[in-house]
């Protein structure tokens, strides 16, 4: 019996049945982009980037699914998607980030009941300042950066566009 529980258990192993990085493959993810969706071929990889993956809405507001390709992901399983939603809408709210820097002065928020003095020129001088805030964007030529997370941190994956911004990802595993 021992001997035939080890066989099967060798040969789910050899189907690639038996591997835990399978174990939540077929999990579909669901997001939003009203746009094109570029998927990069690395985690830091902007949407211009050789082998990106750039799925496009037919008349009918969708796409089939693509073929499964490979990803890699952050050091916490991440997968970067970029949605090309901000064209035409810069003020878009997940477009905007906001950084507390001490090297560049946009703005200083100073002690409760303190001034913020100047120097005699345009710049206040910093010496006061709690903190500096600085305000960036995190878009790229009108794409703004997304991610998502696969529960067994797949690095396969395929994906398709949907009515209503839909944007489906489905876990292939590793």
């Amino acid at each position: 019996m021992q001997r035939v529980v080890k066989m099967i258990f060798v040969a789910l192993g050899a189907a690639g049945l038996g591997s835990t990085s399978v174990a939540f493959a077929g999990e579909t993810m669901t997001d939003r982009c009203s746009a094109e969706v570029a998927f990069v071929p690395t985690f830091d990889s902007k949407p211009n980037t050789h082998g990106t993956r750039i799925l496009k809405r037919d008349a009918s507001g969708n796409t089939d699914w693509t073929r499964p390709f490979e990803v890699q992901t952050d050091d916490s399983g991440f997968i970067r998607w970029w949605c090309h939603s901000t064209t035409g809408n810069a003020f878009d709210p997940g477009t905007w980030e906001v950084k507390v820097d001490p090297g560049a002065l946009v703005a200083c928020i100073a002690a409760i009941g303190g001034t913020v003095a100047s120097d005699g020129g345009a710049a206040p001088a910093t010496a006061t300042c709690v903190k500096t805030i600085e305000l960036g964007s995190s878009a790229f030529r009108g794409w703004t950066p997304e991610r998502s997370r696969c529960s067994d941190h797949s690095t396969k994956i395929r994906a398709r566009l949907g009515p209503d911004r839909l944007l489906e990802t489905e876990c292939m595993g590793r």
